[in-house]
């Protein structure tokens, strides 16, 4: 009788610990001290394009072993590679300004049939500007929607007849972050006669919004009625006025005349589709969220007659988490 008294009372004594072991918090999941800093360690993908220098020409028979990556001139391993043909997210933001307007109605026609190029999965929104700008068509499947809205877009000078870029690339950066397809390839098209004001510092802030959302800048630059009347060479900065986005996020600058709308977007869009995708992940995990420069050559061992350009961002920003 004492003996089962004894073990009840043992009994009884760990079940309250356990309680107030409990009640304090033993075995919950605890948030960690706020100086602790959470590291974004996850795969780093740079997208790229290989282009023959002297011909344009994409090659798109590499393999991962013909490519080499160092970050701040540090070798990394390249853990991830694709050539696999992603669906497209793309936003066309649409020159409309006065400068344009003259030949408005080619490039319009231009991008309503170069959208025949694109596949099903490809999702398309169209952003205009001028002095103003407005998002017309958000992303969507809907070929026929976005036709109509390049038809309405282009119909008017409501937004102005001046050509203000920093502004409307900003906002087309940001919901470039929040494409409905997160494995999609995103991609601004710039289409415009490539003379507008930019400003220096609200570039940088672009730029930094393109690198977070992995998007490439195309410019499709249509000679319009004001370059055949001024050497657009004699107008310094203003008269390159998409080259900056262009180059720091390894897209493409493409010369068009008014009548090759058509087949000069449907050739970005095909050279979309020929691009590589290259990932690693960082030796140096410290989200300092500085700008961490990479470069991506081809290896010495990958020996060819032509000279080979690689094109992509300049870098990235190693981010905290949320």
């Amino acid at each position: 009788m004492m003996k089962g008294t004894t073990l009840s009372l043992l009994a009884f004594l760990l079940v309250a610990t356990l309680l107030v072991l409990f009640s304090q918090g033993f075995g919950q999941e605890r948030e960690p001290p706020a100086d602790v800093v959470k590291v974004n360690t996850d795969l780093v993908v740079f997208d790229a394009q290989v282009i023959e220098k002297k011909s344009k020409r994409v090659i798109g028979d590499l393999t991962k072993n013909d490519f080499e990556l160092s970050e701040n001139g540090v070798r990394q391993q390249i853990g991830y590679f694709s050539r696999d043909e992603l669906p497209l997210s793309i936003m066309l933001l649409l020159d409309v300004s006065g400068s344009v307007r003259p030949i408005l109605h080619q490039i319009r026609d231009g991008a309503l049939s170069a959208l025949k190029r694109l596949k099903p999965e490809d999702q398309v929104a169209v952003m205009a500007f001028a002095t103003a700008y407005d998002l017309v068509q958000d992303f969507t499947r809907d070929r026929n929607l976005v036709s109509k809205q390049i038809e309405s877009a282009t119909a008017s000078d409501r937004l102005g007849r001046g050509t203000f870029l920093d502004r409307a690339l900003e906002d087309a950066a940001i919901r470039m972050q929040k494409a409905p397809t997160q494995t999609s390839r995103r991609v601004i098209i710039i289409i415009t006669d490539n003379i507008a004001i930019t400003s220096g510092p609200k570039g940088k802030e672009i730029l930094e919004e393109l690198s977070d959302g992995g998007t490439v800048v195309y410019g499709l630059i249509v000679k319009a009625a004001f370059g055949k009347v001024f050497n657009v060479l004699s107008l310094g900065q203003l008269g390159k006025a998409v080259n900056r986005f262009v180059e720091e996020t390894g897209g493409e600058i493409l010369g068009a005349d008014k009548k090759e709308v058509d087949e000069k977007l449907g050739g970005v869009i095909d050279r979309l589709r020929a691009r590589y995708a290259l990932g690693f992940r960082p030796t140096n995990t410290v989200a300092d969220e500085k700008f961490r420069p990479v470069e991506i050559k081809i290896s010495v061992t990958k020996l060819r007659h032509e000279k080979l350009v690689v094109l992509t961002k300049r870098g990235y920003y190693l981010r905290h988490r949320n």
